[in-house]
């Protein structure tokens, strides 16, 4: 007799085998769809991110000179649909008077009424703010704040006498030629003093900066000014002269003096004929002259810096979300393409500077001023600076 097969199909592959076929091709699907889920969340796309916890705005508040580039970064980034901790975030920027902001944090409540939405970050012009929160005694101060871009303090001078001075100007000798008679030392001793202005408005944290190039100077320090040393005598001397008798016009601003001393027609008799004001707020105010009205002078010494510090808060009022995002935005403005909007505005950092204008020359800076001691920032601020001192 012949064998007979059995009514089933041959088996070409032990079940052990083909389960083992099918759980390798499962593995290499699931690394395909993570890699390709990972690359959408790498690209800022907010396919298939879920903002379960709903929309969300994280303010920041920043000196008004940086403001209008930091809310174009703002566009930017918020372009991106970012999502943090579940929420679709979206970063507002708000210019705000800094010395409000100072009064705000250091006030027992932060007064949203008054002041606005409490920020996750505070970008104001210098380090003199950071100072103040330090030494206030409060502890809304959250780590080190780190500078986002900067720019040099300058004088902005009548170009006569500028010319007289023939860069043998000092930040040492700037005390002493707010004495009468005091320009004799440049040549012209009918023409009385310097006449120095010293706003203390609004945005004047360059007569802050320059009078700690002129207390350095006066001690002869080369490295960070102390506490000590801004509370010497000869400092404290020195200081009382910067503001024994500074001219005011305008509305007393910076900004209104260089607008006098570009409008002078007699040298001679001239209300104010020097100003400290930070090379970027110069730069905007003066881009469009086709000549020089004014004199940019770069006095002997180590050269302050408005250096616009990032400062986070420690605020039980910031949520998870906001501290994150905050920090997440900030570093998104340091890449190069928004870095570039920064220094397209005149502020130093690592994008590429506007062209040299007809006044301002964005001269390197080989010697920068250390950052002070807070106590010895404070210190002078309570001198030629009041609204910077928390409390005042």
């Amino acid at each position: 007799m012949g064998n007979h097969r059995s009514g089933g199909t041959r088996q070409l592959f032990s079940r052990p085998l083909l389960s083992g076929v099918l759980g390798v091709m499962l593995i290499i699907a699931l690394v395909l769809a993570w890699r390709g889920f990972g690359d959408r969340i790498d690209d800022g796309s907010s396919a298939t991110a879920t903002c379960f916890e709903g929309d969300a705005t994280v303010p920041i508040v920043a000196d008004p000179a940086i403001a209008p580039a930091l809310q174009e970064i703002a566009k930017n980034y918020n372009a991106q649909h970012p999502v943090v901790r579940d929420h679709c975030v979206t970063v507002e920027v708000r210019p705000a008077d800094a010395s409000t902001v100072l009064e705000g944090l250091t006030a027992d409540t932060w007064d949203a009424q008054a002041h606005g939405p409490y920020p996750g970050a505070w970008v104001p012009e210098s380090s003199i703010w950071a100072a103040a929160l330090q030494e206030s005694g409060t502890d809304v101060l959250a780590g080190t704040p780190e500078s986002l871009v900067t720019s040099p303090v300058r004088l902005a001078m009548e170009p006569v006498i500028a010319e007289a001075a023939d860069g043998d100007l000092a930040w040492a000798d700037l005390p002493a030629l707010t004495r009468a008679n005091s320009l004799s030392a440049f040549g012209r001793s009918s023409w009385g003093s310097l006449r120095m202005a010293m706003p203390t408005g609004p945005q004047s944290d360059a007569t802050s900066l320059a009078a700690q190039a002129v207390a350095a100077a006066t001690v002869g320090t080369d490295t960070a000014l102390t506490t000590a040393q801004a509370r010497s005598g000869e400092v404290t001397t020195a200081m009382n002269e910067l503001m024994s008798a500074p001219p005011r016009v305008g509305d007393g601003s910076a900004e209104a003096a260089v607008g006098s001393i570009a409008e002078t027609t007699e040298p001679s008799s001239a209300p104010v004929r020097a100003v400290p004001i930070s090379e970027q707020r110069l730069y905007v105010l003066t881009k469009d002259d086709a000549e020089a009205s004014v004199a940019v002078v770069a006095p002997q010494g180590q050269t302050p810096m408005a250096d616009y510090p990032v400062i986070g808060f420690t605020s039980a009022q910031l949520s998870g979300y906001v501290t994150d995002a905050t920090s997440e935005f900030f570093t998104f403005a340091r890449k190069p393409e928004q870095m570039g909007i920064l220094t397209g505005a005149g502020f130093r950092g690592s994008g590429p500077l506007p062209e040299p204008t007809a006044t301002v020359r964005f001269d390197e800076v080989s010697d920068p001023l250390p950052t002070p001691e807070a106590g010895a920032v404070v210190a002078i601020d309570r001198v030629v600076l009041p609204s910077a001192v928390a409390g005042n």
